[in-house]
């Protein structure tokens, strides 16, 4: 039975169990990893969230090819489509901690302006030292092929 067919009031719901029931299952998953996250995070006093732990441990496991990515696509776009629904939790503690935003919104502000140009000035250096160390290492390989094809 794919379809679960509920005759109510003379309106006819077709619920696609299987597609349902997969992206339950989807979920569920997804939370695994997030559950073993936490624990290896908890257990080995890492510096990251469990929920980035289990992330990444969902990231090796799919790039050794244990599991196939496409088993997750369903799940995780329905995850996506009700991710409004995730952010209310953030949005009633700013709302109960109003006094808080309140009092310390200069030193809020200062952090936010200087954490961001943190990150871009971080983001600059890293971008300028990856281009000249792919140049030192391209002109490395090109005198590398010249010196083989003038000793021929």
């Amino acid at each position: 039975m794919c379809c679960l067919d509920i005759r109510k009031k003379g309106i006819i719901l077709d619920i696609p169990i299987k597609k349902y029931t997969g992206i339950v299952l989807q979920v569920m998953l997804m939370y695994g990893f997030y559950w073993i996250g936490t624990w290896i995070q908890s257990i080995l006093h890492l510096p990251l969230t469990g929920s980035i732990v289990g992330m990444l441990l969902l990231f090796i496991v799919i790039q050794m090819g244990w599991i196939r990515m496409s088993w997750g696509n369903e799940g995780s776009s329905w995850l996506q489509s009700n991710l409004q629904l995730l952010f209310i939790p953030p949005t009633v503690g700013i709302i109960n901690h109003f006094d808080f935003f309140t009092a310390n919104t200069i030193l809020l502000v200062l952090g936010l302006i200087l954490s961001t140009l943190v990150t871009c000035l971080l983001s600059a250096k890293i971008g300028e030292w990856l281009m000249t160390w792919i140049r030192s290492h391209r002109d490395k390989k090109e005198a590398i092929s010249c010196q083989h094809s003038s000793s021929e």
